[in-house]
């Protein structure tokens, strides 16, 4: 309490009635994030006494210190207990359990047994349960526990530091789980599953289970399969998340979606090319010379991580062999890879929530990428469309197909859509011709980036994405209250400006002087770097190697690009000094 720093304490206690030894369960007391006071949460009184209310005041921070003096940790849920309300003896000395709490709330799985006697925990009435509660996952189990859910982390994979970084930084350490369990990940996930399913329902009711990241996609499915609560089912699991099985479900079901083909080797990939839907030769000693506009990316990762661009057959080959087998950037091993045809045309985000089969687009966003650095599709920025934009009339319903297709009708979804050329369709817009919408691919989950994109969709649209899949989730009156698209015109013109680096090297400096007339920009609302000083860097291929990102807001459309257009320019000179 007087360390000055941000804490976060659950106390389960029991209070003594008029002096004598009859006791009580009481509540748990969490600390409010602006150091200000203690609220109280769960108090359910077995007689008539109301509860008491402490602020942060020195006299009720003495009085929960001195008061309440044998204290442990409760093994199983690691919530700080109180058992006493005597005053402080000699001899009774305070028993506890440390906690060791990383920074991204990734908790330990090392487990000190106490001596005392552990009591149950405290509880409210009902819990969410996030999986995979880094990036923007992290938010959402930020708005659960606002509204007065208790919230539960559940890890499908080992921690790591390159996970625990994806956390937004202002809610690393800040979320107040009720407990951390990991899932049996030597044993198959509905296995892994049904463990956990007994853990949790240790917790009262469990209203919702939603996937945080794209990693926690598959383990939400089978664990929401065991509780009363909205989900999609598990019988299209596989093709929400592996990008092979989702183009054939999607076009199983008659829907277009992109031509491809899964292989772990060249040699099932040389075949597909040389069969009559390709035609081509792949001979051994003309690799290089054979033209073919083909994709290649892993079957599971996540921002661009591994999308590799061919322009002939030794590309292909090269790509496959470089890819099968590496760790990407989830910290996983690609154990095979997707070969696309190459889409032609401006790619689009459909951010979207549903519920029960009813399909609402929170925001509509264009994406800004181009071949950069030896990358093919390295995203420089992402800017919002009203909800009227020309583009809507075609990507809204063919996103529902799609939606449809991978009975995906409760939660949030992300999906990427390319529109192509498509001369023999009936115009559409006389600013984009005529064209053909292409899923690229979708993720059962909110859109990533750690939830920076949030407040620009805010100012912009009204609403977030985070916020609207939670009331997906659990409230059906703010779901129906929720307006089908983003609203036209919007309230700001709004976008994400990412800042790429363009030289290999050690990072030096973050020129102060860029940083000032970045920040000096009318649009600017907020940024973030990604490098450390004192650290290598590498060129720009994939939101991994971002290094940073900007929030700009603008009234007007024009002066949006103005400073879109400054802030790349400093990218390419001025912002990085990389020795």
């Amino acid at each position: 309490f007087n360390s000055g720093k941000e804490v976060h304490l659950n106390f389960a206690f029991r209070l003594d009635k008029h002096n004598n030894t009859s006791t009580m369960p009481a509540a748990a007391f969490l600390r409010s994030r602006d150091d200000s006071e203690l609220r109280m949460e769960g108090f359910k009184p077995l007689w008539k006494h109301k509860p008491a209310t402490f602020t942060g005041d020195s006299i009720s921070l003495e009085y929960l210190c001195v008061s309440f003096t044998s204290v442990f940790v409760c093994e199983t849920c690691g919530v700080a207990c109180c058992l006493s309300r005597e005053g402080r003896k000699k001899e009774q000395k305070p028993q506890y359990r440390r906690r060791r709490v990383e920074r991204s709330n990734f908790v330990s799985r090392k487990k000190e047994v106490s001596s005392s006697k552990v009591v149950s925990p405290p509880t409210v009435s009902e819990y969410v349960v996030i999986v995979d509660a880094f990036s923007t996952g992290a938010c959402v189990a930020y708005e659960a526990s606002k509204r007065g859910f208790g919230i539960i982390h559940v890890l499908s994979l080992e921690p790591s530091e390159e996970l625990a970084g994806m956390v937004p930084a202002h809610l690393r350490g800040a979320l107040p789980w009720a407990t951390t369990l990991y899932v049996d990940t030597k044993a198959p996930i509905e296995v892994g599953a049904e463990k956990l399913k007994f853990e949790l329902r240790r917790y009262a009711t469990v209203v919702a289970v939603i996937a945080g990241a794209e990693t926690g996609v598959k383990l939400a499915d089978y664990l929401a399969a065991h509780f009363d609560c909205k989900k999609n089912g598990t019988r299209l699991t596989e093709a929400r998340r592996n990008k092979a099985d989702m183009g054939d479900a999607v076009r199983a079901s008659g829907v277009r979606a992109v031509r491809q083909t899964r292989a772990t080797a060249w040699g099932s990939v040389k075949t597909w090319l040389q069969s009559p839907e390709w035609n081509l030769k792949c001979k051994d000693d003309d690799y290089e010379k054979e033209e073919c506009l083909l994709i290649v990316k892993p079957l599971e990762s996540a921002g661009s991580d591994g999308v590799t661009a061919c322009r002939h057959v030794g590309e292909v080959r090269k790509a496959i062999e470089t890819l099968v087998g590496s760790v990407n950037g989830l910290g996983l091993t690609n154990e095979g890879v997707l070969v696309q045809e190459f889409l032609q045309g401006t790619e689009y985000v459909v951010d979207g929530v549903s519920r029960d089969g009813e399909h609402k687009v929170v925001a509509l966003w264009e994406y800004d990428r181009r071949p950069t650095n030896g990358a093919g599709f390295v995203l420089h920025g992402q800017t919002l469309l009203p909800g009227d934009h020309p583009v809507v009339q075609v990507l809204v319903p063919y996103a529902s197909k799609v939606l449809d297709a991978l009975d995906l009708g409760n939660g949030p979804s992300h999906m990427e859509v390319k529109l192509t050329p498509a001369p023999h369709k009936k115009k559409t817009n006389g600013e984009n011709g005529d064209v053909d919408p292409c899923l690229v691919e979708v993720g059962a989950r909110c859109h990533g980036a750690e939830g920076f994109w949030m407040s620009v969709m805010d100012k912009c649209c009204g609403q977030n994405q985070a916020v609207a899949a939670f009331d997906a989730f659990v409230d059906a009156q703010r779901f129906a209250d929720l307006a089908k698209l983003p609203p036209s015109p919007l309230k700001n013109h709004g976008c994400l400006k990412y800042l790429l680096v363009h030289h290999t090297g050690t990072l030096q400096a973050v020129d102060p002087g860029a940083i000032k007339t970045i920040t000096g920009l009318p649009s600017y609302q907020a940024h973030e770097i990604f490098l450390a000083e004192g650290k290598p860097v590498v060129p720009t291929q994939n939101c991994f190697s971002w290094g940073g990102v900007v929030k700009l807001v603008n009234p007007t459309e024009e002066g949006l690009k103005r400073d879109y257009h400054i802030i790349e320019q400093l990218c390419l000179d001025g912002l990085w000094r990389i020795t």
